[in-house]
């Protein structure tokens, strides 16, 4: 599971997520060590709080980072604010080059 990894990124601790999930710290410390299942409810409850899959909580799926880079926030911005023609241009000189 993820759980300690997830709480620890937004600096809380696990008496705040115990409060939230109306179980007790001891509880919820076994979830982060896995020596206790979270019930379904639990896990969507987690979800929720954490704005991620349950699948990535119990550690079955990564999510993909789709963030773009300043690089890629120029190009873009750049495609966005040029003509019809520089767009076309710019495409075809990026496709000559992929490989």
């Amino acid at each position: 599971m993820k759980l300690k990894e997830l709480r620890l990124e937004r600096g809380l601790s696990q008496k705040q997520i115990a409060d939230y999930l109306e179980v007790t710290p001891n509880i919820y410390s076994r979830y982060e060590t896995g020596a206790r299942q979270p019930s379904i409810e639990t896990l969507i409850k987690l979800s929720a709080f954490f704005g991620k899959s349950i699948d990535f909580i119990v550690g079955n799926h990564t999510e993909a980072d789709y963030s773009l880079s300043d690089y890629e926030l120029e190009l873009l911005t750049a495609a966005r604010e040029a003509d019809s023609r520089a767009k076309e241009d710019a495409l075809s000189l990026l496709k000559i080059h992929h490989t």
